[in-house]
């Protein structure tokens, strides 16, 4: 069977999307916020200085003059010492607030100054390498893209010019699913909700209890595995009559994680509740959407939204983007995206801030 990587590269953002045997099976979304003084991604690797310890085996550090994070464990270190460190999570959202970054100390503890991030590859390409290392065949929506591709990711790999491919497994519409967190089923619906605790998933509908809880239970992991959802998560399936119909949702439950890799998992309890652990390396594609206000496309979110429009619009003249002032304020901050869209569309691209524009802007091409 083979597996297929849909990489859909704009300005400001990638998505990709892993495809096997017709199905989408992941959808992960990468964007290199330039207002950030350096990449923030797992594997990353910075000089670090200790500022404080917070408790027997953590510290907290900084990587540089506006970027704190966690350092574990931190045995034997002292405060104001230098030391290189990996990132082993990046800063995740939560409803109201970011958590900070996890990160490991390296044996190499000579620290670059003035601190920060030691360059190395650009972190778009070690994304674009781990989405491939999956996939068997690449396809991307463009020449140049392919290209990029070929010399930087898949030597050894076909890369495919398809267009339609990528329009065909349609991006746009599981972002605003992801962002509202309802996803239909057979007789009823799914709603993923982020607390501060954990990811609460929710049944809801008017049929057999049984047939929709059954229908959740193999629904649940592909949307795990497909949205990248993972720390704690919390299932409230519909409360069943006896242990008998219990041990049944449990067994259908099981037999489709076995997709999901490395997770632990409680057994059904007499309220319908499951608890659920998989390993959290990044933010999920909900939270990477919404960011700090579930359920809300964040700033960032608008300011991508409209430079891929941009980039998808028609003509020959220079391109105006009108959006709140905000969302202007951040693509200004992102001078990388504006210069490969002004490469993309061979034009001027002018901003354009008004307070009464709704929604993320919008895109206006000049017939001069």
């Amino acid at each position: 069977m083979t597996t297929k990587l849909l990489w859909d590269a704009a300005p400001g953002e990638v998505r990709a999307g892993l495809v096997e045997g017709g199905q989408l099976i992941e959808f992960r979304i990468f964007r290199p916020f330039e207002h950030l003084s350096m990449p923030l991604a797992a594997g990353e690797k910075y000089s670090a200085r200790i500022i404080n310890r917070i408790g027997p085996n953590k510290a907290l550090v900084t990587l540089g003059s506006d970027v704190d994070a966690i350092l574990q464990p931190a045995p034997q270190f002292a405060e104001g010492q230098l030391l290189i460190v990996e990132m082993t999570r990046p800063p995740v959202p939560e409803p109201g607030r970011w958590k900070l970054p996890l990160v490991r100390a390296l044996p190499d503890t000579r620290a670059a100054s003035p601190l920060g991030w030691r360059p190395g590859d650009a972190p778009e390409m070690s994304f674009a390498r781990d989405m491939a290392a999956k996939a068997d065949q690449l396809v991307c929506s463009t020449v140049q893209i392919a290209n990029e591709l070929r010399e930087k990711v898949a030597k050894t790999k076909p890369v495919q010019i398809d267009a339609d491919a990528i329009a065909a497994a349609d991006f746009d519409s599981l972002a605003e699913m992801s962002v509202a967190g309802e996803f239909a089923i057979d007789g009823g619906m799914l709603t993923i909700e982020r607390t501060r605790a954990m990811t609460m998933i929710d049944i809801d509908g008017g049929g057999d209890a049984m047939i929709l809880n059954l229908s959740a239970a193999r629904e649940i992991p592909r949307l795990l595995r497909l949205l990248d959802i993972g720390g704690q998560i919390g299932i409230d399936f519909l409360t069943l009559p006896d242990r008998k119909a219990r041990l049944v949702l449990d067994s259908t439950l099981a037999e489709f994680c076995s997709i999901l890799g490395p997770h632990e998992r409680t057994a059904v309890n007499g309220f319908g509740f499951v608890q659920m652990v998989r390993p959290r390396t990044g933010p999920s594609v909900p939270e990477i959407l919404c960011e700090t206000t579930p359920g809300r496309v964040s700033l960032n979110s608008k300011a991508v939204a409209l430079l891929r429009a941009a980039a998808a619009s028609n003509g020959y003249g220079s391109r105006i983007l009108t959006a709140q002032p905000a969302v202007i304020e951040r693509i200004r901050q992102w001078p990388n995206a504006l210069i490969k869209l002004r490469l993309l569309l061979g034009v001027d691209i002018g901003l354009v801030p008004d307070s009464s524009v709704s929604g993320y802007g919008h895109v206006h091409v000049s017939q001069s």
